[in-house]
């Protein structure tokens, strides 16, 4: 009798450990921001920039620089969402992720 309510422990804590895992939540995938230069064309448009160190020679308050993920279907693009791209239009600097030629 004790050896079956053993077993019937063990089975219960390997079906208790089967399911917590199996209906784990997955992590949420975060991509890194990388420092995106500014080259030629209009601002916001992601072929607009090469990836890489920015220099930011003296300037008219123009776009040097903004950091954002690069694009998984176009690795050598940055991904410029609507709210970045409202951020390179007006020239604001607040969250961070556009910068300025000074």
């Amino acid at each position: 009798m004790t050896r079956i309510k053993l077993n019937l422990a063990l089975i219960a804590l390997v079906l208790g450990c089967t399911l917590a895992f199996a209906f784990k939540a997955p992590a949420r995938y975060t991509t890194a921001n990388e420092a995106w230069t500014y080259v030629s064309g209009p601002v916001t448009s992601p072929s607009s920039y090469s990836l890489g160190q920015p220099t930011c020679p003296q300037g008219s308050n123009n776009i040097c620089y903004i950091e954002a993920p690069s694009d998984g279907q176009m690795p050598a693009e940055p991904v410029i969402n609507s709210d970045l791209a409202t951020r390179i239009s007006n020239k604001d600097t607040s969250d961070g992720d556009v910068f300025l030629k000074h």
